[in-house]
C-alpha cells in the first residue's frame, strides 16, 4: 500500500494489527482462490505424446511414456531441490511432475507450450499442424476402438 499504510480488513484485524509498532516489519501469506488446472489440457498433453510417439521410428521415442520423459529432459523441467552428484561426479536429476498436487495452472501452461514445440518438432511439423493432427488421430483410435 502506499507510504507503507495498511488497513485491517475486520474488526478482529484491527485489534491483532495494534501489536505492531509503526514501521515494523512484518512477513505476510496471501491466500486465495487459484486457477484450476484443467483436465482438457492435460489430456492434449498426453494425447500429442501418443501422436509423437505413433509417427516416429525413434526408440527413445516411441510410447507415450517415453515422449512424456523425452519433453521433460528437452526442456530441463527438474526439481532443483532433488539433484543429486554422485561420488563420481555424475549429476543426476529428478524431474517435475506434472500431476495436479504437484503443479499450479500458470506452471503447467508454460512447461506444455514448450513441450508441445519440442513434440512438434520431433515430427517435423509445427505445434498448430499437431494440434490440428491430434483431433484426427484421436477420432481414429476411438473409431477403431
Amino acid at each position: 500500500m502506499p507510504n507503507g499504510d495498511w488497513r485491517p480488513y475486520s474488526d478482529e484485524d484491527v485489534e491483532k494489527a495494534k501489536e505492531y509498532r509503526p514501521f515494523q516489519i512484518v512477513k505476510s501469506k496471501t491466500t486465495g482462490v487459484k486457477k484450476p488446472r484443467s483436465y482438457k489440457q492435460l489430456k492434449t498433453y498426453f494425447g500429442c505424446c501418443r501422436l509423437v510417439a505413433d509417427n516416429n521410428d525413434d526408440p527413445m521415442w516411441n510410447t507415450k511414456e517415453k515422449v512424456d520423459f523425452q519433453c521433460r529432459v528437452a526442456c530441463h523441467f527438474v526439481n532443483p531441490d532433488l539433484v543429486a552428484v554422485k561420488r563420481d561426479g555424475t549429476v543426476v536429476f529428478k524431474y517435475r511432475s506434472i500431476s495436479f498436487a504437484n503443479l499450479g495452472h500458470i506452471a503447467a501452461c508454460n512447461y506444455f507450450e514448450r513441450a508441445f514445440d519440442v513434440m512438434a518438432k520431433k515430427i517435423g511439423i509445427t505445434v498448430e499442424t499437431m494440434m490440428e493432427n491430434l483431433i484426427e488421430y484421436l477420432e481414429t483410435k476411438r473409431g477403431g476402438q
